[in-house]
């Protein structure tokens, strides 16, 4: 099928047999379009009909979500569509990623990296940051991230893909891209086209609801009415569909992630991208600068209660090292989450279903998430209660815990004699973090809940670079000799130090991977 629109007539709408189940999403944007295509490889479209009410203007957080960077896990957008992620990175204009740094966060002055993948190695059933405290309770002064592979090769701006041989060192990285979000939509929205799913450009205006109160059609700007049995809301932070079904309301979390606005903008660059993006804390506020191909992505988020929108814009204007900025816009933004995401027979996704400080880098995560969890509930009628109460249970989980890890960066800063940031270090936090910070103060354990989006070693590394330090180590690694502790890490460091000098720089694996893209598309 074309990848051009397929414009749909009211009257096919009407034409459905009753063992057809229609499947309806509201939205633009790339929570619509992956949706689209990840439904659209995982169903019989014999069976299924799929129509997205394309509105580009649904999302008023359009600008803030404009570009973004994904974790390891959802480093290839989504697994049920099988793209290829070359292909993705070559499109977008992206790049790899080995982490972040963070700057000025644990001290105003201080800089640190939060690394993809693992820290050093273990030896037998001791934990390397453990044999690492023994080793600073000795006086030995040790950093956790000098011992990370892709720390070590983001900041020397190198980048090739992790390995698969659990013997290698290379197995110890794990790698994100950095997408421009707007194109990453037009791809999934080609390889949904190309498998069927038919598209409806206009604006929804109202839902029409049946007796038992869910949705039976929606109705545009244009009059034209779509009958539905399952709808997906990806209109964006108005949640205009699910909105409408008043069930469930948005859960707040200003008391704990307190910037409520941001400035966006793009600046020009020519030389190759870092394999990493930044994020620096402002007095009243942080900026991210997300480095792809030609491009820097810059989004302030910041506290309107400690800064007005000029400011803002100046601080943004400086941390781009007063680089002509370009697409410079501004807005609000309420981080929290919607109380059920799935609301009788229809479901919220994207920012209609959750808004999270980005500093957690899980945006992209928890759609896709929310997306495969969809995929295993897909109901097979309208009622569906059973499948409607787990998916709120999972999904509420797993946004909670990328809450709380957001939450951790601002309860843990060191910028002291500063309004926003004296507060947040006196905030109480949610009970499930109080748990973990509570639990790794004790013995360096981290209390991993289900459904976390992070890693255990992000935990570690963010716990570790603010300075919380265990009341006590495994006391299993007092039965190495300190000697042969830290002749044990000057070897994992040696190792990688070796391995690092193999890798390509960023700029020419990118080169690669766009000579390799143009041979397949030629061939």
């Amino acid at each position: 099928m074309s990848s051009v629109c397929n414009e749909i007539e009211v009257t096919e709408t009407a034409t459905h047999t009753s063992s057809s189940r229609r499947i309806v999403i509201v939205g633009g944007g790339i929570a619509a379009w992956m949706s689209a295509a990840a439904l659209a490889k995982a169903v019989k479209l014999e069976d299924w009909s799929i129509c997205v009410v394309h509105d580009a203007e649904a999302d008023p957080l359009a600008a803030f979500t404009a570009a973004d960077a994904t974790l390891p896990l959802s480093a290839s957008c989504h697994p049920a569509l099988e793209l290829d992620e070359d292909r993705i990175v070559c499109a977008t204009g992206g790049a790899f990623t080995f982490g972040i740094a963070l700057s000025g966060w644990s001290d105003p002055g201080a800089t640190y990296f939060h690394p993809f993948g693992s820290t050093g190695a273990g030896l037998g059933p001791v934990a390397f940051h453990h044999l690492v405290m023994r080793l600073r309770s000795e006086g030995v002064p040790l950093r956790l991230a000098n011992y990370s592979l892709a720390a070590l090769a983001a900041q020397a701006g190198r980048f090739c893909r992790p390995g698969e041989n659990p013997r290698s060192v290379l197995s110890t990285c794990r790698h994100g891209l950095h997408l421009d979000c707007e194109k990453l939509s037009a791809v999934l929205r080609k390889e949904a086209e190309s498998m069927g799913v038919n598209c409806l450009t206009g604006c929804m205006t109202r839902a029409e609801l049946a007796d038992d109160g869910t949705i039976a059609a929606i109705v545009t700007a244009t009059g034209e009415r779509i009958d539905g049995d399952l709808f997906l809301d990806c209109s964006g932070s108005d949640a205009r569909l699910i909105g409408e079904l008043k069930d469930g309301g948005w859960e707040d979390w200003s008391l704990w992630l307190p910037c409520d606005s941001f400035v966006a903008a793009h600046i020009a660059t020519s030389n190759a991208p870092p394999p990493y993006s930044i994020a620096a804390a402002t007095r009243a506020g942080w900026i991210r600068h997300l480095p792809m191909q030609g491009a820097t992505w810059l989004t302030g988020v910041y506290s309107s209660d400690h800064c007005n929108a000029d400011e803002a814009l100046a601080a943004l204007r400086e941390s781009a090292d007063r680089a002509e900025l370009e697409e410079v816009l501004t807005g609000s933004i309420r981080f929290g989450r919607r109380t059920q995401a799935w609301q009788r027979n229809c479901i919220a996704l994207g920012s209609a279903a959750v808004a999270i400080d980005p500093i957690a880098t899980t945006n992209l995560h928890l759609l896709r998430s929310a997306i495969d969890r969809l995929l295993k509930l897909l109901p097979g009628e309208r009622s569906a209660r059973a499948e409607t109460a787990e998916y709120n249970r999972l999904t509420a989980l797993q946004q909670d815990h990328a809450r709380d890890f957001a939450v951790l960066h601002y309860k843990l800063n060191g910028r002291h004699r500063e309004p926003l940031w004296d507060a947040c270090r006196a905030m109480p936090v949610p009970a499930t973090l109080d748990y973990k910070c509570r639990s790794y103060e004790s013995r360096g354990r981290i209390a991993m809940y289900d459904e976390e989006p992070l890693e255990e070693v992000s935990w570690l590394n963010l716990f570790d670079e603010h300075g919380v330090h265990p009341r006590r180590y495994n006391p299993m690694a007092d039965g190495f000799d300190a000697a042969e502790l830290k002749s044990h890490c000057e070897r994992v460091r040696t190792i990688m130090i070796e391995e690092l000098a193999k890798m390509p720089l960023h700029g020419d694996y990118l080169s690669s991977v766009r000579v390799a893209a143009g041979k397949k598309a030629s061939g």
